[in-house]
Formats: C-alpha cells, structure tokens, sequence
C-alpha cells in the first residue's frame, strides 16, 4: 500500500505473467502474456478500479485483493480497449454488484469493435474467461469523483491501439497510464506506424507535463516501483524502435537489438515487439 499525505491513497495489484496457447515463436521466449496492473484508487470509505484484468483466476485474485482493503467499491474504470485490461470484470462484479462500471465512449466503441481480439484472447486462454462480459457505461463527462476528489480522465488518442485513456488523480500526484506507458515491460509495438508512434509519443509527452510523482502503468515488472521516469523511459523505447524500423533491418535483428538496449525488460515476446508474423 503507497502511504501519502491526501485523503486518497492508492495501491497497486500485479497479475504475473502467464504462459498462453501459441505456436513456438520465431524469436524469443516462450508465449506468455505480460504482467498486468490494476490499480485501486481510495479514501477513508470508498474506493475506485482501474482495469479488472483478464483471467478468472487473476480476477478472482484481484476481488479477493480489493476486499481486503475494506472499502466499498463504487466504480470500475477500464482505460483502453484491449481484453487483457477488461475480460476479468464478470467475475469483480460478481463480487461488488453495486459497482458502476464506466468508460469512454471511444474505449466502449473499442470494445464493441474488437470482438476479433477477444476471440483471440480466449482461444491463446481456453476455458480461463469469462463466457459473457457487460460493456460499460459511457462516460459524459471526463471526471470522476471519489470521496469529492477528482480524478480526471485524459484522452490519450491512439497508443497501443486507439481511443485509450488514462487517469490523473491531483490529489495523488499520480497518473494511472493504462498501456500507454510501460514499466520495464517490452512494449506492443508491433503492429504501430510512424504516425502512430508519433501520436503515442505526444500522449506521453502530455502526460510527462503533469508532473506526476507517480505513474502505475498497465503493465509492469513486479519488481519494480512507479516511478515517473517510465514515461521518458516509454518513449526513448519507441523511439529506437522507429530507428531500427526506418533502418529496415530484418525483423530477427531488430527484435535482437532491442532486447539488447533493454536486457532488464521483461516480456521478450515476438508478438509485442514484432506483431504475428515474422522474418528471420
């Protein structure tokens, strides 16, 4: 739990990395998902999360986690559109009924849009997701609400896909990034473009301006802290990655030189770095 001096405190929940049902890669290690946040955000009564993750079983980690902490759940806020972050929420509000399940419009239209990779998702995880999973409520306004402090949402367009979002919480000093940042994680990068990467780069920037003294990103190294420097340290990493790629090198030796710049990382997967298919 990370001690602070508002009346908001916040403390973070790491779902390791899990192996998944894929063909042996061409490069790297082994199929496993990288380790995923979320994060509960509270005061003295209630409480907010942020990203239900994926899998019954971390799920129902994740519940069990959240009910320790004694408070009463009154939101779930899921950042971007990508099943790792929101497949799990069946089994949450099994455990926190009352809970309202919020997003923006962008991230529900995602949702709606990607029953492809959902699909995907539950074919590499067969019999781990939930059969069924409510759409959330769209947001009206980019503001939350907890114990009358806010916690604002900022729009951070298209980064590891579109209309992702993340949370800054004034009172915290703290940013909650979804995967626009990365802690120590090799970034799904694979399928972006140079004008992607461009837009990813500026959100990161935006956030970097708000001065956090906290970033908790969606995915992370458990042994790391949360500290502000992942958001430069994001985009020194996209931007190698647009080197090597303008450099066309074959894709072999750019997922070598990666792991290279970043040895400590963790998640050294073909498809983060290099998409589904690749060239020796």
């Amino acid at each position: 739990m990370t001690a602070t001096r508002s009346a908001l405190t916040y403390d973070v929940f790491v779902a390791p990395e899990k192996p998944f049902v894929a063909p042996t890669p061409a490069v790297g290690d082994a199929p496993a998902w990288d380790p995923t946040t979320s994060t509960l955000i509270f005061g003295a009564r209630d409480a907010v999360l942020v990203d239900p993750l994926m899998t019954v079983r971390e799920a129902t980690a994740l519940a069990d986690w959240v009910a320790l902490h004694d408070r009463r759940l009154t939101t779930v806020y899921i950042t971007h559109g990508h099943g790792d972050h929101y497949l799990g929420l069946p089994v949450v509000l099994d455990r926190f009924p009352d809970a309202r399940v919020v997003a923006t419009a962008g991230t529900v239209r995602q949702m709606q849009d990607g029953q492809g990779l959902d699909i995907s998702l539950r074919t590499r995880f067969p019999g781990q997701i939930a059969d069924t999973v409510p759409l959330p409520e769209p947001l009206t306004s980019p503001e939350l609400q907890l114990e009358g402090c806010p916690i604002l949402v900022i729009d951070t367009g298209h980064t590891d896909t579109a209309d992702t979002t993340s949370l800054h919480v004034p009172d915290l000093d703290l940013i909650v990034s979804g995967d626009v940042a990365y802690n120590h994680c090799h970034m799904f990068v694979g399928a972006t473009t140079p004008e992607s990467r461009a837009e990813w780069i500026a959100a990161l920037d935006r956030l970097a301006a708000l001065h956090p003294a906290a970033v908790v990103c969606g995915h992370k190294d458990p042994t790391q802290g949360n500290p502000p420097a992942v958001l430069g340290e994001s985009r020194g990493y996209l931007e190698y990655y647009g080197q090597l790629r303008d450099a066309a090198i074959p894709d072999g030796e750019l997922f070598d030189a990666m792991v290279d710049r970043y040895p400590g990382w963790v998640s050294r997967q073909q498809f983060l770095i290099l998409g589904a298919a690749t060239t020796p």
